[in-house]
């Protein structure tokens, strides 16, 4: 394996373990503690999302996937797991912004 790719994984590892951090092991948007978390990006990729600490955060698969690239805000504020406490913690810890060229 090229160490190039021993980096790129050695990185993902480093911001997926700070992002199970910021919440102590639950999930960013439920609050459930699943027995695995994924990384979701606040800002979808394929909304112009990079993978950087500032957009990712430690989430369960179910919110993983009932969020896909929506919104965050708009997702979660109409989903059933809104919770203003939560959403206060997580605005104080990821950087949202709206990307320039993305509607």
């Amino acid at each position: 394996m090229p160490l190039r790719d021993l980096d790129k994984r050695s990185q993902k590892h480093k911001l997926k373990a700070a992002a199970k951090q910021r919440f102590g092991g639950t999930c960013a948007y439920c609050g459930c503690v699943p027995r695995f978390l994924t990384l979701d990006h606040v800002v979808a990729r394929s909304k112009g999302g990079f993978d950087v600490r500032s957009n990712l955060v430690a989430v369960c698969r179910r919110c993983n996937k009932s969020k896909g690239s929506q919104p965050l805000w708009e997702w979660w504020q109409a989903s059933p797991w809104w919770n203003e406490e939560r959403a206060h913690q997580l605005a104080s810890s990821v950087f949202i912004c709206k990307i320039k060229g993305v509607d």
